[in-house]
């Protein structure tokens, strides 16, 4: 019975709550306006740009180097799911990062063509790859 209230708490919670839950005056991690790691303790809890450890948050700059990336290589374009055209995505299989085609939204950044997706895997490198998908 415990464990079915907390779930219904848990899935009750706004963002709000969950932020507050892991930030308010504990430690976070972030970007200051420099660029710089830091870590303080804080009760700025609401700031987007806390993370809970420097993993997380180096993941989370890893992240938006693949969205600047993708950002660059597409220039501007954006997928139409409507069409029938085949749209590619980043995926690790068999050991590497390869492009894939798909026809559905299931990924974080899309390439219109496999020539793209693999440009990106090649500027970005199998290390920060990693860090994002694995």
């Amino acid at each position: 019975m415990l464990a079915i209230l907390f779930i219904f708490y848990v899935k009750m919670m706004v963002l709000e709550e969950i932020m507050k839950s892991l930030y308010f005056k504990k430690e976070a991690y972030f970007v200051d306006m420099f660029g710089k790691v830091k870590c303080n303790q804080t009760t700025l809890y609401n700031d987007r740009n806390n993370c809970t450890s420097k993993q997380h948050i180096e993941k989370w700059l890893a992240i938006n180097d693949l969205l600047n990336v993708a950002s660059f290589l597409n220039q501007g374009w954006v997928p139409k799911w409507e069409s029938d055209t085949l749209i590619y995505i980043i995926i690790y299989k068999n050991g590497s990062f390869v492009p894939q085609a798909v026809n559905t939204p299931c990924a974080m950044v899309y390439f219109p063509t496999e020539k793209l997706a693999r440009q990106a895997i090649d500027i970005l490198g199998d290390q920060l790859l990693k860090e994002i998908y694995l």
